[in-house]
């Protein structure tokens, strides 16, 4: 039996969505990074107003992929409670093609972490000091969630392997919440950091 193409088309571009915008806010912030780098003396509130105009993809697109989300946990219920001629994908599905999603999201999370610590004191040392970490991570970043873009499309429409069809029908749709959980739980970090960022930018 084939396994629905509906089934897996939600929950593949719902993390799609937050790789692709984890990679424009990478090179975004790539851009920020060299602004800084070039004006010695900019101050914490255009670097504040820099990095959270860099967070506008990816959050915009997390928001977006949480909405996909859903909409692919509805499929799930529907299709539990309904008699079907293809299968549905099973947990091993979504739990890899999530992991997927969201690897260029934590890689970006990572990147700005470091570059913020410097910046506002959290950690010692100076931006000189971070530079290549950041510029590494947001390059990976960027080349990651290309790789994950192409894999995610990729699986929406090809046929999976036998090992990826679902033998338990309540499976699939808990892996579905508790990755849908965990870009909720990204998107909630991600917009309160651009709140704490526009607090920044406010006081200076």
């Amino acid at each position: 039996m084939r396994v629905s193409i509906l089934a897996r088309l939600a929950p593949a571009f719902s993390y799609a969505l937050p790789a692709f915008g984890a990679a424009i806010s990478a090179l975004m912030l790539i851009n920020v990074f060299r602004a800084m780098r070039n004006a010695e003396a900019a101050g914490i509130g255009a670097v504040s107003a820099g990095i959270r105009e860099a967070d506008l993809p990816i959050v915009i697109t997390l928001y977006l992929g949480v909405v996909l989300g859903f909409a692919g946990i509805i499929v799930g219920l529907v299709r539990m409670f309904t008699t079907t001629t293809t299968a549905n994908p099973s947990a091993w599905y979504f739990l890899i093609t999530g992991i997927a999603g969201l690897l260029p999201v934590l890689l970006l999370w990572e990147a700005q972490s470091l570059l913020l610590g410097v910046i506002f004191g959290r950690s010692p040392g100076g931006v000189a000091d971070v530079a290549r970490q950041v510029s590494l991570l947001a390059i990976i970043t960027m080349l990651v969630g290309a790789v994950s873009i192409l894999i995610l499309l990729v699986s929406a429409f090809v046929p999976l392997p036998r090992i990826l069809h679902a033998k338990r029908k309540w499976a699939p749709l808990v892996m579905l919440l508790l990755v849908e959980t965990a870009v909720i739980t990204m998107t909630v970090l991600y917009h309160l950091r651009m709140a704490w960022l526009w607090v920044q930018f406010q006081r200076s």
